[in-house]
């Protein structure tokens, strides 16, 4: 009886796993078989295909406002820009000074920022070491009331979280 209930199991086993919905196409499945197939604007727009963008006519802004885009005839009117090879050297001159005082005026609100930052931040490092040597310590009184070697390291740790401790205070 058992064997026939255990044949009887192994037969509905084998046939569940063998299920011709992913035996038919083991190599590939179509996981986009059973989804809507959606169209996008381009294709609702124009059914021969995407239309070709313009470059001209893009825009982007943060406002909500309506923006005028210039047209190509505005854009070719207005003077050709100079690269740093065709200025003469009183323009490059200038040019240099401005990108240098430029680079410097970044760093110092660079340096300043970073300095408010890590004035706000929580603890300052000789606390934390404080902090740190003094858990380190108390762990390790704790575990050394049978042996002496913990018991060492922990009353050394202590005194150096003692140090670090008294340190910060001072520069308060």
């Amino acid at each position: 009886m058992k064997k026939t209930l255990l044949i009887l199991a192994a037969v509905a086993f084998m046939a569940s796993c063998s299920s011709p919905k992913y035996t038919y196409n083991f190599d590939h499945y179509n996981y986009n078989a059973g989804k809507k197939k959606t169209s996008t604007i381009n294709e609702i727009a124009a059914p021969d295909g995407p239309q070709a963008i313009q470059p001209e006519m893009l825009t982007a802004s943060a406002d909500n406002e309506v923006l005028v885009v210039a047209s190509v005839a505005e854009t070719k009117a207005s003077p050709e820009k100079k690269t740093y090879a065709q200025m003469t050297k009183v323009e490059r001159k200038a040019i240099r000074s401005y990108l240098k005082a430029e680079v410097k005026n970044k760093i110092q609100t660079k340096k300043a920022s970073i300095e408010s930052v890590s004035s706000i931040k929580g603890m300052d490092g000789d606390l934390k070491l404080a902090t740190i040597f003094g858990a380190v310590g108390i762990v390790g009184l704790i575990i050394g009331t049978g042996t002496n070697v913990f018991y060492i390291i922990g009353g050394i740790a202590l005194l150096i979280a003692v140090v670090f401790f008294v340190k910060w205070v001072i520069r308060q």
